[in-house]
């Protein structure tokens, strides 16, 4: 007798139209489709809205799986089955024409174990803080990163418990899952002033170096509220916060479960 197969475990990212409304404003837009779709995240930056979602599918083969997935959002945006196309030599499957209705853009579905988006427009696989947003720093900037745990049992919710540090911040950049937060925008002052002016009470400090140009500063509060704040220009990634070689060393320990 055959065994069964396990199920295929995809991702998929829904990119949405952008617009020219600030990150926070389509944050709050986004939200409740996020939901609706039972979405794992949404990031949002100045290029693009993106929502992340990922699946299991029992099918013959890959490429059916991937279908299979697609094809409740095919049909909810106005694709037809045929504008989604699963190529071969990468294993992965997208839409090839735009849809008949606002306001998704794209679609890709990729194997959970890759990231999504050949041309480079990476996401995590998980809602660690690994997901790459690009707010174009200038070279005296200092970008500021911080992770904030938020109560809320969906995106919608969580979104609105946000509030206050979206005030604060107004962010240039959001990625956002169930319960946790990335905000990345232009600091106004060194680490501690800028802890201190977030209101996140007694810190604990840190650095991560990879050479003398490549340092980030760290302030971790008591609730595990994480504050990165690191220069502009960067040598060896020019978008922020994607920091490969620090990916491993960060804050799994201290970023809120």
């Amino acid at each position: 007798m055959a065994k069964n197969k396990p199920p295929f475990r995809m991702k998929a990212m829904l990119r949405l139209e952008r617009g020219t409304a600030t990150a926070t404003d389509t944050l709050r837009r986004y939200a409740p489709l996020a939901d609706e779709l039972g979405a794992d995240g949404i990031d949002v930056d100045v290029d693009r809205a993106d929502l992340l979602l990922s699946g299991y599918r029992v099918a013959g083969n890959e490429e059916r799986a991937m279908h299979a997935l697609a094809q409740p959002l095919l049909h909810r945006f106005g694709w037809r089955d045929q504008d989604f196309s699963y190529s071969r030599n990468v294993r992965y499957a997208e839409t090839v024409v735009p849809p008949s209705g606002p306001p998704a853009t794209r679609l890709v579905i990729d194997r959970a174990d890759q990231d999504l988006g050949w041309e480079g427009a990476t996401h995590g696989s998980g809602l660690t803080p690994d997901r790459t947003l690009d707010i174009g720093p200038a070279e005296a900037d200092v970008v500021a990163r911080l992770f904030v745990a938020v109560p809320g049992a969906g995106i919608a919710a969580s979104v609105q418990a946000l509030g206050p540090w979206l005030a604060r911040v107004e962010p240039a950049a959001v990625s956002v899952g169930p319960g946790r937060a990335a905000l990345l925008y232009l600091a106004r002052a060194d680490l501690r002033t800028e802890a201190e002016r977030l209101g996140m009470g007694l810190v604990e400090t840190g650095r991560i170096e990879a050479d003398a140009e490549h340092v980030i500063e760290t302030a971790t509060a008591t609730d595990g509220t994480t504050l990165w704040l690191r220069r502009g220009t960067d040598p060896v990634s020019p978008h922020w916060p994607g920091i490969i070689e620090t990916r491993e060393l960060v804050i799994n320990d201290s970023y809120p479960d």
